[in-house]
């Protein structure tokens, strides 16, 4: 405040006192300012660098101001004022144009941040309106500068402008200049006043000829003062609009919101009409336009220290009755957007259907205008629309232009905008470009479409279009041209892609019904992995099991079909919850797959993602796998069990192993899993990975068992199929990890009828065995190695222990047979050997030696030798017998032959050999004689009692080998 006390005193000394404008106050020219600042009574010394410049009647309206010339050898602080009085009806302007004050003011203070000047500095007033002197300490205070940044342009409020120069330096020069001019102050004065504000005015049309003016902030372009508040009342008659039209706007900009200065603007007299719009900052091209006859216009700075040298605004207003009536909106369920010509935005009321329309149609529309379309569809938690815009009638004249590459629309148009831009910056990315008498429908990428329609200097009749709201699912694929959430995926158009549940990842839309058909050729079939899975489930589902089957999902649920060309489609299952469906292949003889996603009006969930693939068809059996028919049992495992399964090869989206296994008539299957690991949870994500599925009767239409995880050993999964035939499929995708896989064992039992089977159920033929457990199985399982009866009931393993039983039986029967073929062998090649030598023998004609009846011990023990091993023969019999029916049976040994020619009488050394070759009769004597030294062997050989010496003995070799 005792910057505004040096004003007081240096403005009443120097109105008494000449000055550089001021002598002859007495003069008659002089009496207004006198009469507007009255100076006090008490003179005072005037200081010499003082100044004043005063608008003369028929003197200067403009000049110069500059720094003044100090001496101040005792470093003294002076203060200079310079003060600009203009006449009635004038303002005073005042522009720097250099600057050069002591101080570096760091960021603000060159806005008039008071605390960065202190040795040397300038004050402005330009709000200075007190008559008295003494009042005015009172005066708004409009900032303090330095360094070398100029103040901004100054008007005065009123009709003087007052600016304070402080400085302590012993010498001072150069150091600002600047102009001033005194102009008119009507142009600020565009309408009536309204009293008790000094720039609030009521505007008609009858202030001006043809009905048009200026709007002008209080102190434009100079910065505008603050605490202040202004009002501009626009009022036109009853069949006229009023255009507003802001060429240039410079507000301080506080925010988005503007919480600080701003224009307000009201589409009706006052302030309590409808809001068009808060505006601060620096605005272009900002035109409105009321919607009836009146508009009105808040002007607000905040009161505060000046910190901001904003200059305001400066615009044109205008009242007409060529402006676009709005009946063409209103009668058509549309929304007329405040501050607009003819702009317009259609709501949709939930799929609901409507026109829209050119202005003024189905007359002529009003040439060079320009309106916009917003058309929204529903987009909230529950909703998300589309619109479809088909026209009915279009005309819009065209130029034609011989530059076929050039637009033929270049003076009226409609653009189509389907993503919705609303921003006028956007209006170059256009879909279509309409003109002439074409038509198109259209459908937009979101849930807003809009358009922009400009007459040009042509007219025409212009458009009618009808527009539909349709519900956006936001799913690829083919959709159903009736709207409806139903797609199709057709190999002949792409052979993978993906798929999602409405507006995935968003949550999908309550009450709502999916349908996705895939549809590959004849040599085809078609593959679906899912990636993420989340359907809304009831709260009292078994987190264990999972969220699968129709007992457990009856809110929202997926469905997944297989379907056939007879239009049979057969369920595979239900899910929901957490519990992913597990890979799927559609099986040979199928035409594709069908998903159905089904919500009720409650709440909902992010759906599920999921991929698709059409490939070549495989066999029935996959790529493993195989059909059993005609056998009692058989082993069911993985691919590489117990090494574990693996992922498909690369490029393939699944790999799948069918079983197929049929019982005889009267006859069921008993399935029980001895083992099983894959990969999957399916409390928690289901089996997306990898998947058995289980038919217990392929003929019905209930869906199968779906199996992941892994199961606990104190755990028993056991099957009966409910007829003749089951069904086995094990699925992995390109997402399996692998694990240990499974081992299902299977047995045929007999039929007892609806119910468990019974104990004293008596089992058909007698080549069938009764388990503990009651099933009739084959009496050829019983001492397999294999459990056949099911979990728990090891009765047809019992009873089945041999002294044989510990070994393995393959490789005991394997051994056995081995060793008897080759002891057979050894027999039969001696027997033959020792038959031909006798046979060559006796053709000599040689006689029996003496030694004959005296040596008959080698006979015995050779005798004995063969004997022992028939006994061994017979032990092997019994042996292979006994694995299958657990007793030893030794058979009686082959007799004998008959008639068989008496063998040579051989002797060698004194011992005689024909009856040991060839005899049984002494069966009783010791092998132990047959030991013979290889000398007494050499000695002397005796045949048919002629004696061979070493000489002959060669010939006779070669004789026995003829």
């Amino acid at each position: 405040m005792w910057a505004n006390t040096a004003l007081v005193v240096a403005a009443t000394a120097h109105l008494k006192s000449p000055g550089i404008e001021g002598e002859g106050a007495g003069e008659p020219w002089m009496q207004p300012v006198v009469a507007y600042l009255e100076a006090p009574v008490r003179p005072t010394k005037s200081p010499k660098c003082d100044q004043t410049f005063v608008s003369r009647i028929g003197g200067p309206q403009n000049g110069t101001f500059t720094a003044p010339l100090l001496h101040n050898h005792r470093n003294h602080s002076r203060q200079c004022l310079y003060t600009f009085l203009a006449g009635p009806g004038q303002r005073v302007e005042v522009v720097f144009k250099s600057f050069n004050l002591r101080g570096s003011p760091p960021d603000g203070s060159a806005v008039g941040e008071l605390p960065s000047c202190v040795h040397e500095y300038m004050d402005i007033y330009s709000e200075v309106q007190s008559s008295e002197p003494a009042e005015l300490i009172n005066s708004p205070f409009g900032g303090r500068y330095c360094g070398a940044i100029p103040p901004r342009r100054r008007i005065s409020m009123y009709r003087a402008v007052a600016i304070s120069f402080f400085s302590n330096k012993n010498v001072s020069t150069d150091l600002f200049e600047g102009t001033f001019r005194f102009i008119n102050a009507s142009e600020y004065e565009i309408g009536i006043p309204i009293a008790g504000s000094p720039c609030s005015y009521t505007i008609t049309p009858s202030m001006s000829i043809n009905k048009t003016g200026a709007l002008i902030s209080p102190t434009y372009p100079g910065a505008y003062p603050k605490d202040m508040s202004c009002t501009y009342q626009f009022l036109g008659e009853s069949n006229q609009r009023v255009r507003l039209e802001f060429r240039d706007f410079d507000l301080f900009f506080g925010g988005p919101h503007c919480p600080f200065d701003y224009v307000k603007v009201y589409d009706g007299p006052d302030n309590s009409s409808a809001l068009i719009g808060t505006y601060c900052g620096q605005q272009r091209n900002l035109v409105l336009y009321s919607s009836e006859s009146s508009l009105f216009v808040h002007f607000y700075t905040l009161p505060r220290t000046a910190n901001s040298q904003n200059r305001g605004f400066k615009g044109i207003y205008e009242f007409s009755e060529s402006f676009v009536k709005l009946d063409f909106i209103r009668e058509n369920d549309g929304i007329h957007i405040r501050g607009s010509e003819c702009d317009q935005k259609i709501l949709s009321n939930k799929e609901s259907t409507g026109f829209v329309l050119s202005p003024n149609y189905p007359y002529p529309y009003i040439q060079k205008t320009v309106c916009r379309y917003f058309i929204y569809g529903m987009q909230d938690a529950q909703h998300l629309e589309r619109v479809r815009l088909e026209f009915i009638s279009f005309n819009i004249p065209k130029v034609e232009h011989k530059d076929k590459g050039e637009s033929n629309c270049t003076d009226g148009y409609l653009k189509i905008y389907l993503k919705g831009q609303e921003t006028a910056d956007a209006y170059d990315k256009f879909d279509y470009e309409l003109c002439g008498n074409e038509t198109q429908r259209v459908i937009s990428d979101g849930p807003r479409l809009a358009m922009v329609f400009s007459s040009g200097e042509l007219q025409g009749r212009g458009f009618k279009g009808k527009y539909t709201f349709e519900t956006e699912y936001k799913i690829p694929g083919t959709a159903a041209p009736d709207g409806t959430c139903s797609f199709t995926y057709v190999s002949s158009s792409k052979k993978r892609g993906e798929l999602n549940s409405p507006r995935y990842p968003s949550n999908y839309p309550s009450d709502t019904n999916c349908s996705y058909l895939f549809l590959a050729e004849p040599n085809e079939q078609v593959t679906i992995v899912f990636d993420h899975f989340k359907i809304k489930a009831d709260n009292n589902v078994n987190a264990t099991a999972g969220s699968y089957g129709s007992g457990a999902c009856f809110e929202d649920w997926l469905e997944m079909y297989v379907v056939y060309r007879d239009n049979n489609d057969r369920l595979l299952g239900r899910y929901c919850g957490l519990t992913a469906p597990g890979p799927v292949e559609s099986p040979r003889g199928a035409v594709g797959l069908r998903i159905t996603l089904h919500t009720d009006q409650e709440s909902v969930a992010s759906g599920f993602k999921a991929r698709y693939f059409f490939e070549s068809a495989k066999s029935d059996a996959g790529d493993c796998g195989g059909n059993f028919s005609n056998e009692d049992s058989g082993i069911i495992t993985s691919p590489n069990y117990p090494a574990g399964y693996k992922a498909p090869g690369r490029g393939m989206a699944s790999n799948a192993c069918n079983w197929v296994m049929t019982a005889r008539a009267g006859y069921k299957l008993s399935i029980n899993f001895e083992q099983f690991g894959l990969e999957g949870d399916p409390a928690n994500r289901g089996c997306p990975a990898a998947v058995l599925r289980l038919w217990v009767n392929v003929d019905s239409d209930q869906p199968p068992l779906e199996l992941c995880g892994e199961k606990p050993p104190i755990e028993h999964w056991h099957y009966i199929s409910t007829g003749q035939t089951a069904r086995i499929s094990f699925t992995t995708s390109d997402k399996t990890v692998g694990a240990q896989g499974f081992r299902i064992v299977w047995t045929e039992i007999q039929d007892s009828g609806p119910g468990p089977p019974s104990i004293g159920l008596l089992c058909e033929s007698t080549y069938h065995f009764q388990c503990a457990a009651g099933y009739c199985i084959s009496d050829k399982l019983r001492c397999d190695g294999v459990k056949n009866c099911g979990p728990g009931d090891d009765s047809d393993e019992l009873h089945c222990i041999t002294e044989a039983a510990e070994e393995d039986h393959d490789v005991l029967i394997i051994i056995t047979l081995v060793v008897a073929s080759s002891l057979i062998c050894l027999l039969c090649t001696l027997c033959h050997s020792r038959r031909k030598r006798r046979n060559h023998v006796r053709q000599l004609g040689l006689h029996r030696n003496a030694h004959y009846d005296s040596q008959t011990s080698a006979t015995a023990g050779l005798s004995s030798s063969r004997r022992h091993l028939q006994s061994g023969g017979a032990s092997i019999a019994g042996s292979l017998h006994g694995i299958n029916s657990g007793t030893l049976i030794i058979p009686p040994a082959p007799l004998p032959p008959t008639s068989v020619p008496p063998p040579p009488h051989i002797c060698i050394a004194g011992v005689d050999m024909s009856h040991g070759l060839m005899n049984d009769e002494d069966d009783d004597e010791d092998d132990d004689d047959l030991e013979l030294d290889e000398d007494q062997l050499a000695a002397d050989i005796f045949i048919n009692d002629v004696h061979f010496d070493e000489d002959n003995i060669d010939h006779v070799n070669q004789m026995a080998n003829v």
